[in-house]
């Protein structure tokens, strides 16, 4: 029997019942004249909570509102997210409980949704690659306003940071401020309420759509707030729809790309790499599938690297020259002022640089315990480590890390941080036995890859790779071949039968 070693994972004896608990005390501490703008806080900051534990608390609790023993408490809440629930389903659904109850509302409630609509503004990067906007509520010493960051390098735009900002004039003069001192490379801009309406509802999408976007605590703290003051707005102004652009369209692009470039040697790898781009550019940023700018470009590099975006050996290397021909080449067609291109150009060369010098570091960590290899067998070592550990880079506490995959404790790091659930569960320590036994497998799954022990294991792997199964698939399909065989022994460690585990990977297909 091989063992694994394994730590006692805890109960976790907080239930939803204790947090619809909290929440009710929280409304109850609201007064019938309390602020609507304070209400709209607390309610936000709660939901905020929810969506980012991944918990449909809400829908808790406009159905323990139909049995609810004391009735009177759900009144406040009901009424809350009959404006502020996220979703359209929910807001009528608590608006429907509300009216079943039949129970007074505080005073507060009919003021949710009464804000004035006053200007809006927007701040902009000559790239197209960033903007800000700003849309105010209200008047005089009650004017409040929402300020947007949106990102467009990615999903075709989308928000990561959502606030609620008390002085918005001082905001807008601060917009004023930056577009003043960025020259010809940063405007703005006033704007319609339908417009912002239109930039803000599309960006929203583009984070919702996202399994885990990486935003900052006041989105998540004000992202219901954000929301509701984006369906306040009037309706949104019509846009045009992406254009797709054809097969012929995606060739002639990049003829006309190779023709301006003469110093870049045409080669079939070559011209994937742009290929690539391109429809990188037509999934991420479908209205601008060819801009080119600094976020952009760099966001590519990421999605290479992280193999969302798939090239070969060959082709990886052409990328080196082809990235900063096809900033140059993007940048007389997008028309970029001089003092636009060489910021874009630095930029791109810096990501290449960096990468480089990640590539360089990572290799050596890839092949760690192994030297005089020839070239086959450092491509099939490299093959087996990198998918079973494809980055160096992970998130803890909100921070990207470093590690090296050839240290045993980096590398379970690593396969944690490719698992947000187990790595939240972990730091706070409240790890169930189903949870802590698929970590465990995951683990001792990625440890025997690197290792090739027992070489079954990254023979079945390469099976079901052929027959087109994604790596994440893989990989769960290993671990769950080795959980279901793990045994506690007599020091309460996890042991497995290493010819049932064999035999059993021999079966996979």
């Amino acid at each position: 029997m091989t063992e694994l070693s394994q730590h006692e994972p805890e109960d976790d004896t907080e239930s939803v019942n204790g947090l619809l608990e909290e929440v009710l005390r929280e409304f109850a501490a609201l007064e019938s004249d309390a602020d609507p703008l304070r209400v709209e806080l607390v309610t936000s900051e709660i939901l905020g909570e929810w969506w980012e534990a991944g918990d449909d608390l809400a829908a808790e609790l406009i159905e323990f509102a139909a049995h609810a023993p004391e009735p009177e408490r759900l009144v406040g809440p009901l009424a809350a997210l009959r404006v502020l629930a996220t979703s359209e389903e929910q807001r009528e659904a608590a608006g429907l409980a509300l009216e079943k109850l039949g129970l007074p509302e505080p005073a507060w409630a009919g003021l949710l949704y009464g804000v004035a609509v006053g200007e809006c503004w927007r701040t902009a990067d000559i790239y197209g690659d960033e903007s800000s906007v700003l849309c105010v509520f209200g008047e005089g010493e009650q004017a409040h306003g929402l300020l947007v960051s949106i990102g467009y390098a990615v999903f075709g735009g989308w928000v990561d940071e959502a606030v609620i900002v008390e002085s918005p004039d001082e905001v807008v003069a601060e917009m004023h401020s930056q577009a003043s001192e960025g020259g010809d490379l940063v405007t703005c801009e006033q704007i319609t309420a339908g417009r912002a309406h239109q930039l803000l509802a599309d960006a929203f999408v583009g984070t919702e759509l996202q399994d885990e976007p990486e935003v900052t605590d006041d989105y998540v703290r004000f992202r219901a707030l954000a929301m509701a003051r984006t369906r306040a707005l009037p309706q949104p102004e019509p846009v045009d729809e992406p254009r797709i652009m054809t097969t012929e369209e995606q060739a002639e692009a990049i003829d006309e790309f190779f023709l301006a470039s003469p110093d870049l040697a045409d080669t079939e790898a070559a011209r994937v790499c742009a290929l690539r781009i391109i429809e990188f550019g037509c999934e991420h940023d479908p209205r601008r599938p060819l801009r080119v700018g600094p976020d952009k470009l760099a966001s590519f590099v990421d999605f290479v690297d992280d193999g969302a975006v798939e090239l070969t050996e060959e082709q990886d290397e052409a990328l080196e020259a082809v990235l900063p021909a096809w900033a140059r080449w993007g940048a007389r067609r997008d028309g970029l002022p001089e003092d636009a291109v060489e910021p874009l150009l630095e930029a791109v060369e810096d990501r290449l640089y960096e990468r480089a010098l990640e590539t360089e570091s990572t290799v050596d960590s890839y092949l760690d315990g192994f030297e005089g290899l020839d070239e086959e067998a450092v491509a099939e070592l490299l093959e087996r480590r990198q998918f079973a550990i494809p980055s160096v880079y992970t998130e803890i506490a909100d921070e990207e890390v470093e590690l090296d995959p050839a240290d045993p404790e980096q590398r379970r790091l690593l396969v944690i941080g490719e698992h947000p659930d187990f790595q939240e569960s972990l730091a706070e320590d409240d790890l169930d036995e189903d949870a802590f036994l698929s970590v465990a497998a995951h683990t001792s799954v990625v440890d025997q890859l690197w290792d090739n022990e027992p070489p079954e294991v990254w023979a079945a792997a390469q099976r079901l790779l052929a027959k087109g199964m994604p790596r994440t698939e893989i990989l769960d399909e290993l671990a769950a071949t080795l959980e279901a065989r793990l045994e506690t022994n007599e020091a309460n460690g996890l042991e497995f039968d290493v010819d049932d585990y064999v035999q059993a990977l021999d079966e996979l297909n």
